[in-house]
């Protein structure tokens, strides 16, 4: 018996320090398994993180340079000193033009104007025969247009040029362009301007502003039912519109408006009254025709030194 337990008690120890406990090793396997995996998702999950990460400093990269795209358009257009480019629009009644250049422009020598050849003007004020058209009393220069339009854009400068030489604007007409898809063409408003004359009166209606709305532009001034029957009976409502006191009417820019795009508003006024320059013989040319076409039309030849000085017309 002695001998039958001794060999008992060693089997048993054989089998339980040679072999394994009965699931141990599956157990094992499982702890390995799933340490794996752990090891996987781990690295999984920082591969999402780094490309988490990427994608956001793209994002904000992108943002980044979006803005500094917006900040040197927006810079870089306000920096010309045109008031247009860069800019859609510009307030109605313009922004203010240095002294020194609408004192240049409402100067310029009449003898300047004088001798500007026509050559490159293609149209001309054509004669009507309406009933007088007067305001406080006096002959009256209407003017209808608008300020998105181009062809009264290049227009309002022979305009003003002429004008000055019968009276005065108080306020100054403001700075603007036309319509950015409209030529972008730097020019003055007659909005809100007052002018005064002891030979004429003036009275300009600025239809719309250069602000786009749908497909057309923003309302500013509506004629009066007199000035919208006329409008409508000479040209069916088309810009510019002048009527020289019932005797003759300018319906379009006397020289190309193409000539004046691309060009800061300091540009052209540099080119007014120099008859060197395409550009400012064309003004002067227009200005010089303005001023005959006041003087035979509307203030009987007066003042007397402006209209013996450019001739009749």
């Amino acid at each position: 018996m002695p001998n039958s337990n001794r060999q008992s008690g060693g089997k048993s120890n054989r089998s339980g320090s040679g072999r394994a406990a009965p699931g141990a090793g599956s157990k094992n396997k499982y702890a390995e398994r799933h340490a794996a995996k752990q090891a996987q998702r781990q690295a999984e999950l920082q591969a999402r993180r780094r490309r988490n990460l990427f994608w956001g400093m793209g994002i904000v990269g992108l943002v980044i340079v979006i803005v500094v795209v917006l900040v040197i358009v927006k810079v870089g257009g306000g920096g010309n000193g045109s008031g247009s480019a860069g800019s859609s629009t510009s307030p109605p009644a313009g922004t203010p033009i240095p002294v020194a250049l609408t004192g240049k422009l409402g100067s310029i020598p009449l003898s300047e104007l004088t001798s500007a050849s026509t050559g490159g003007l293609t149209t001309s004020p054509q004669t009507i025969r309406d009933p007088a058209l007067t305001s406080n009393g006096k002959p009256d220069l209407l003017y209808i247009g608008a300020e998105f339009c181009p062809v009264c854009a290049t227009e309002r400068w022979a305009m003003y040029v002429a004008l000055s030489k019968f009276g005065t604007f108080d306020p100054q007409p403001g700075q603007i362009h036309s319509a950015i898809r409209d030529g972008d063409i730097p020019t003055l408003t007659f909005y809100k301007t007052t002018y005064t004359s002891p030979y004429l009166s003036f009275t300009p209606v600025e239809t719309t502003t250069n602000q786009p709305e749908g497909n057309y532009y923003v309302t500013l001034q509506t004629p009066t039912a007199a000035q919208q029957k006329l409008w409508v009976a000479h040209t069916g409502q088309s810009f510019p519109w002048l009527d020289f006191g019932g005797k003759k009417e300018l319906t379009s820019a006397q020289f190309d408006p193409s000539t004046l795009e691309g060009l800061t508003f300091s540009d052209i006024a540099a080119d007014v009254g120099n008859n060197s320059t395409a550009i400012g013989t064309d003004i002067d040319a227009a200005a010089k025709v303005f001023v005959r076409t006041i003087c035979t039309n509307l203030t009987d030849n007066q003042p007397a030194d402006v209209c013996k000085s450019v001739g009749n017309g």
